[in-house]
């Protein structure tokens, strides 16, 4: 059985870090949401092709009128 890949980014409010499954931001550009596992932050996150085939995960809050 192969082990699932994760991806690590920082929450902008608190500095906690976090972690995804490389194959849920495969879509590259495309919103996807989820919470800081720490203080729970709604947080945005978009995919983007980076240097030497790597994945940049772009972060940001989630405001309180976003989907």
């Amino acid at each position: 059985m192969l082990s699932q890949a994760y991806l690590e980014y920082r929450c902008p409010r608190c500095g906690y870090i976090n972690a995804i499954a490389r194959e849920t931001v495969l879509d590259m550009y495309k919103e996807q949401s989820d919470a800081c596992q720490h203080c729970q932050q709604k947080l945005e996150i978009i995919a983007a092709n980076g240097i030497n085939d790597q994945i940049n995960l772009i972060v940001s809050e989630q405001g309180d009128g976003a989907k």
